[in-house]
């Protein structure tokens, strides 16, 4: 056996769904308002994952204006039994107002893992969360959460069931089949398995915060009734029961739980291993030390299971979520790679991701220089923003870029920015003072939507290309710049554990990133020559 530490996506990298294909295991993770959407992992050992592509990579959406953690949630991936080809749904959340959430849940397809994939298809839009199960009778379903709206009805609702067409891609009328496993409320993320003459469907229960968990229910019928698993949650990072149905609060800080390796466990899906070993892949997060700060957002685990008296049962017992799980043989070099560093030249690295907008040539280019931004709006805008930004996945790294900017007007930035949304981050950016008849480096501070600036710390700069700096060590933000062959700090040391989906109530993750606005003429370019995240290991 090989211990395989925890996570194995980390950053954020939430709502995974897993799947085998001979000795290849792929995971599909969330992307909100990040493009191109739905990340997709292959991995031969489940340690080592690659990113390989993804399953939206152009405009097809229309996401842009969508507020921050709106957009793609919770995509479930499977592969026909007959004719191998890949499906792929999810949900586009465009509105969360009133708590109505007007969505759309998707379908696409592909013959190919890597792609291309089809256009998006509309199936439905009564909830969220969208599942594909293909039966052994050839049938195949579509799962949502049917989201309650109504006062006076129970919150969330419930799981719904309709029979899908593959080949008009239509479904049926819904059908009720399941209103919660445990009284913890808050139910999402549907999928149903079918294991020795039982139909088993996994749910998410307890809201994606501190008190969540993975649960099961089963029937001898598809479509119930169903019997919620006696011991509750089987996988959880708050192994005690209590009540929250009705409770709309999703964070649940009151259930965080010290001894729990990973907090917020839930949001599963389960595999079948070539050896005829079981795992499920679920979502978690790891605080700061001493906070509940989770700055890096939700990441994937996975945890070895067995199948015990008809239910699933953590490997060794218990129900909370474990910080190493073991797989069969043995695994060479168990270091990932989480770092990022590239001069652009050959293009864009896959691991880089667009706000809401497709990165393209109207705004994005690459050449022998490097990356070209073109200036648009501002980063706390939810339209047009040149922002390039790559996931942070530790709690200590370092960032750096070498930028070539030459702004005549105060409206027009270029730099290095710690981002979670567009009133939520940090930028180190060179602009133009009109005093000072100089171009200027400073910080601009956004914590919920309150900007706070420096004037004092800024600093005048001579013309050509500089060097820029993040110093990211376990919640304090340093930024400088090589000035004169000297590291220069620019601005204080600033706390950025309000990156996270604790303090600002949101879904995503802290990225590190560069960027370009121009207000005056949407048109002046800066030219990123290199990019760098290295993190602490």
């Amino acid at each position: 056996m090989t211990g395989i530490p925890n996570p194995v996506l980390s950053g954020f990298d939430p709502d995974p769904s897993i799947l085998r294909v001979g000795s290849s295991y792929y995971l599909a993770t969330s992307t909100f308002e990040w493009l191109p959407a739905v990340r997709i992992h292959r991995s031969e050992d489940l340690n080592h994952w690659e990113l390989i592509g993804h399953a939206v990579t152009g405009d097809q959406l229309g996401m842009r204006g969508l507020p921050a953690s709106t957009g793609v949630w919770a995509p479930c991936l499977t592969r026909h039994p007959a004719t191998g080809r890949f499906y792929l749904v999810f949900s586009v959340m465009k509105s969360q107002v009133a708590e109505v959430f007007d969505v759309e849940n998707l379908l696409v397809w592909a013959d190919d893992m890597e792609g291309p994939w089809s256009d998006p298809v509309f199936l439905n839009g009564v909830g969220f969360d969208p599942s594909l199960f293909h039966d052994e009778d050839g049938t195949t379903w579509l799962t949502t959460l049917e989201w309650e709206t109504r006062e006076g009805r129970e919150h969330p609702g419930w799981i719904v069931a309709q029979r899908v067409d593959l080949e008009t891609l239509t479904v049926g009328p819904p059908q009720r089949i399941h209103h919660g496993s445990t009284d913890r409320g808050a139910m999402e993320a549907p999928h149903l398995y079918h294991h020795d003459g039982w139909y088993y469907l996994m749910t998410a229960e307890g809201g994606t915060g501190y008190g969540h968990g993975v649960c099961l229910a089963r029937s001898r019928t598809l479509l119930g009734p169903y019997a919620a698993d006696p011991i509750g949650p089987f996988i959880t990072s708050w192994p005690a029961p209590y009540f929250g149905r009705n409770n709309r609060d999703f964070l649940r800080p009151e259930y965080h739980n010290p001894d729990a390796p990973l907090q917020k466990a839930g949001h599963g899906s389960l595999v079948e291993g070539e050896t005829g070993d079981w795992y499920v892949a679920h979502l978690s997060s790891r605080p700061l030390p001493g906070t509940k700060a989770s700055v890096l957002g939700r990441e994937t685990s996975i945890q070895r299971v067995e199948w015990h008296e008809g239910w699933l049962r953590l490997v060794g017992g218990g129900t909370l979520a474990r910080a190493q799980f073991d797989v069969p043989g043995e695994i060479e070099g168990h270091e990932r790679a989480l770092d990022v560093s590239t001069d652009f030249r050959s293009g864009v690295p896959m691991a880089f991701s667009s706000l809401r907008d497709p990165a393209s040539g109207q705004w994005c280019s690459t050449g022998p220089r490097g990356l070209e931004l073109k200036g648009r709006d501002s980063l706390s805008s939810v339209f047009d923003v040149s922002l390039l930004a790559t996931r942070l996945r530790a709690f200590s790294a370092v960032a750096t870029t070498k930028v070539d900017f030459q702004p005549d007007h105060f409206s027009q930035t270029a730099g290095l920015t710690l981002f979670y949304d567009n009133r939520n981050f940090s930028y180190l950016r060179i602009t133009w003072d009109e005093v000072c008849q100089s171009r200027m480096l400073g910080v601009v501070h956004l914590r919920t939507g309150q900007k706070t600036e420096f004037p004092l710390a800024e600093i005048a700069i001579d013309d050509g290309e500089v060097t820029l700096r993040a110093d990211i060590r376990l919640g304090g933000l340093q930024f400088s710049a090589k000035l004169g062959g000297q590291w220069v700090r620019i601005g204080p040391e600033l706390d950025v554990t309000g990156l996270s989906d604790d303090v600002i109530g949101g879904f995503t993750g802290t990225f590190v990133g560069i960027a370009c606005s121009d207000g005056l003429s949407r048109s002046r370019a800066a030219t990123f020559g290199h990019f760098s995240l290295i993190h602490d290991r």
